[in-house]
């Protein structure tokens, strides 16, 4: 899983860095924004760094607090300033030196039900304000990590494994019934959307039931 992860990093790392040579020159500022139609992919990058931060980054420690901050940017409900993605390029680059210096621990001893509680209340100011990206970016993040530690508490594999067969296997395993069960896959096809930037195929409705679904799993399952 450890390298499951480093790959991860790099692989958004440079991902970032080609994104980041993108980004036009401008001699009357330091703030630009991406052309709209590259928007999408700019957004869909800040969705998976600010995912896999959240996920094996412990609430104590300031990439996560710093991460929560740069995703409150007011610009982003208009578009992606540049400003936004050097700061969490610069995030990045700082987790993944921590992660190979074993400084942010292993994933699976992370993720606990404590530890995304913050995060899930931020999800919900953010809902509570409308901000409908920052909400289901956050809460994305809390929902795949929960589902992944409940697999991990009832003895089954995760590695390398989609949320989809995780819960059909929780089903399997007595732990979901199928009424939960499809309940879970509606918030996970919240979660999909949101992390591919596809903003338009959901609602902040939809956010706030992948909120209280996702809270309703950390109280009711770990």
């Amino acid at each position: 899983m450890d390298m499951d992860i480093k790959t991860r990093l790099d692989a958004l790392v440079d991902r970032g860095t080609q994104l980041r040579a993108r980004i036009p020159r401008d001699e009357h500022g330091p703030e630009y924004w991406t052309r709209t139609e590259e928007m999408p992919e700019f957004q869909a990058w800040l969705s998976s760094v600010a995912n896999l931060i959240v996920a094996i980054a412990p609430t104590s420690s300031p990439l996560t607090r710093q991460v929560a901050a740069v995703l409150k940017h007011e610009d982003l409900k208009n578009g992606v300033p540049s400003t936004v993605i050097f700061q969490m390029q610069g995030l990045l680059t700082s987790a993944r030196e921590e992660f190979e210096h074993g400084l942010l621990g292993r994933i699976e001893y992370i993720v606990a039900a404590a530890t995304f509680d913050d995060f899930l209340d931020h999800a919900a100011s953010y809902h509570k304000g409308d901000r409908k990206i920052e909400a289901s970016v956050l809460a994305s993040a809390v929902l795949e990590d929960t589902v992944k530690k409940i697999a991990s508490k009832n003895q089954l594999t995760v590695t390398g494994r989609s949320l989809e067969p995780l819960i059909d296997e929780l089903v399997k395993a007595g732990v979901f019934t199928p009424v939960k069960a499809k309940r879970v896959k509606g918030f996970a096809a919240v979660r999909n959307h949101a992390l591919h930037a596809e903003w338009d195929n959901f609602d902040i409705r939809d956010v706030g039931e992948l909120i209280a679904g996702t809270r309703e799993l950390l109280e009711g399952f770990l």
